[in-house]
């Protein structure tokens, strides 16, 4: 099943193989740093978190590492001034997005043997436990991540941000962490927001153990394999969906390298996607992706990347949804407007077409009679009969 769906003007197409997926709870969604950026959540990236711990303990990189985060910044040599050669060294790695590695380096340099207790892990957590509010982006992927009644979402992010937008959404939010995260399983009991990087405390939930330097994502993904194994279960049950990722960022090479890297050893893995924010003349950034056996969906990443959770809350909108019922409804009248031979009426072609797959005979005769009702052309209609006998021999 190749074809894809529109759900608006100037939104990505999305694979109907997916959505069809996700509507029989065989999609896994993958959340990300870029999903706690948007307002007004408005949280770093991971290279915005180093600098923000490097302001709390190190004032003297603040400047240079503030210079390295510009659009257009210098070289990282011609700006290191009158630092230190571990500064400096921590420097090169940064300019490079070696973000864990620069961690490392920090805690080594400014606390000696890492404990959960040093002094780079209480900055982190002073930086991340800031007071912020959940973005449209967790709403639609709270709602997106419902599966059997329950909430599944995987997430690196240390936020509670997740957890918060699902508990206003009247959806289920317990988190898990680390040692306590569920392995994967079809079971309709898999279930709960997983943060497989660890995550903060929330009023009176206990948070977890972070990963933030090297040597923790060598412990977790190397190591011991926790995360790894997850994903490498995770890939075989689910369709793998990336939202909120850079491929530059070496935490995400962690995450990609442990989701790519089983291809070569199972042949029943399911497909993976990874929205994709870029330039539309960006040709390159998309075959990064690919490269690694992902399939990109890519978007339009102008005002700050706003596309993404335009498509994502349109798509949280026409799921089966009790909550849905008068959005479709309002959507399926709106295609019955269109002439069916237009390019517009192709896209909503494509929508009727995964609706009436994903209907009971009951819904589709009040499909008929919504469209008549509203004087659609009787090209919708003879489209809409052939959709069904098709279904019909399909079951």
């Amino acid at each position: 099943m190749n074809s894809s769906i529109i759900l608006g003007s100037n939104l990505p197409p999305l694979p109907e193989e997916l959505l069809v997926a996700r509507d029989r709870g065989e999609v896994l969604f993958i959340v990300g740093a870029g999903a706690s950026y948007p307002a007004p959540s408005s949280l770093p990236d991971f290279g915005g978190l180093v600098a923000d711990i490097y302001a709390e303990v190190d004032a003297a990189m603040k400047g240079p590492l503030s210079e390295l985060r510009k659009p257009k910044p210098l070289e990282w040599d011609k700006i290191a001034g009158m630092l230190t050669h571990q500064q400096r060294t921590e420097l090169k790695f940064f300019a490079q997005h070696d973000y864990d590695v620069v961690l490392g380096m920090l805690e080594r340099r400014i606390d000696g043997d890492p404990s959960k207790m040093s002094t780079l892990r209480r900055a982190a957590r002073r930086v991340l436990e800031r007071t912020v509010e959940p973005n449209p982006l967790h709403s639609a992927l709270v709602r997106l991540g419902q599966r059997f009644g329950q909430t599944l979402l995987v997430t690196t992010n240390f936020d509670r941000l997740l957890s918060i937008a699902a508990k206003k959404e009247k959806y289920s939010s317990e988190a898990f962490a680390l040692g306590e995260i569920p392995n994967p399983s079809r079971s309709t009991e898999f279930a709960g927001i997983l943060h497989i990087h660890g995550m903060l405390p929330l009023k009176s939930q206990r948070g977890s153990a972070l990963i933030l330097t090297d040597q923790d994502f060598g412990d977790a993904y190397l190591r011991r394999h926790i995360i790894t194994s997850f994903l490498y279960d995770a890939a075989r049950i689910f369709h793998l969906v990336l939202v909120g990722y850079s491929a530059n960022d070496s935490p995400v090479r962690y995450l990609l390298n442990a989701i790519a890297a089983d291809e070569r050893h199972f042949v029943d893995l399911k497909p993976r996607y990874a929205f994709v924010g870029c330039d539309p003349s960006d040709a390159r950034t998309p075959v990064e992706w690919q490269s690694r056996g992902i399939t990109p969906i890519t978007y339009d990443k102008a005002d700050n990347h706003k596309a993404l959770s335009k498509v994502l809350s349109r798509w949280a909108e026409i799921i089966p949804d009790k909550r849905n019922t008068s959005r479709v409804e309002k959507h399926l009248v709106s295609i019955a407007k269109l002439d069916p031979d237009t390019p517009e009426g192709h896209a909503g072609q494509s929508f009727i077409r995964y609706y009436v797959g994903r209907s009971n005979p009951t819904e589709q005769a009040e499909l008929s009679r919504l469209l008549a009702s509203k004087d659609a052309s009787p090209k919708w209609l003879a489209f809409l009969n052939h959709l069904v006998r098709e279904t019909a021999r399909g079951r």
